[in-house]
């Protein structure tokens, strides 16, 4: 016995639009985790942050987390900001793996970018406060979000 199926074209168009859809991310939420120059480690305050961000990312379908890290380019070596903003990121990272129980499939590569996109002037201590810290973005797949 053959059996076609016959598959109206509302319903190919609705699987390109999904597939089409797989590059198109939408920010659902963000945190900066800003630290103190030369440091780390995670304080309490940003621990509860990336906890908080860790909840709404679970309670999504098709989320992706993207963890950047930031350095203020004033005391130290490009290399050492360089350095500072990638453990930064992978401190987020581990947080998120150890933690919160965030699976390593659902975080993006930790990427570090020292002080090469400061949000600030490194001339002023607020403005190098504001450059040391970490992006963190949950991140929704086009495909993934109802009504999709």
């Amino acid at each position: 016995m053959l059996f076609v199926y016959a598959c109206p074209a509302a319903a190919v168009a609705g699987v390109n639009q999904r597939v089409s859809d797989l590059d198109d991310y939408k920010n659902e939420f963000e945190v900066d985790v800003f630290s103190p120059e030369g440091v780390t480690a995670l304080s309490e305050a940003s621990k509860r942050d990336l906890a908080n961000l860790a909840g709404i990312a679970k309670s999504l379908n098709g989320y992706m987390i993207e963890i950047s890290g930031y350095a203020a380019h004033y005391k130290f070596t490009t290399e050492e900001d360089q350095k500072l903003s990638e453990e930064r990121a992978a401190v987020v990272a581990r947080y998120f793996l150890e933690i919160q129980d965030i699976p390593m499939r659902r975080m993006l590569v930790p990427v570090g970018y020292g002080a090469t996109r400061p949000v600030a002037s490194n001339q002023t201590a607020q403005g190098r406060d504001l450059n040391r810290h970490v992006d963190v973005k949950v991140l929704v797949n086009g495909g993934a979000r109802p009504g999709m």
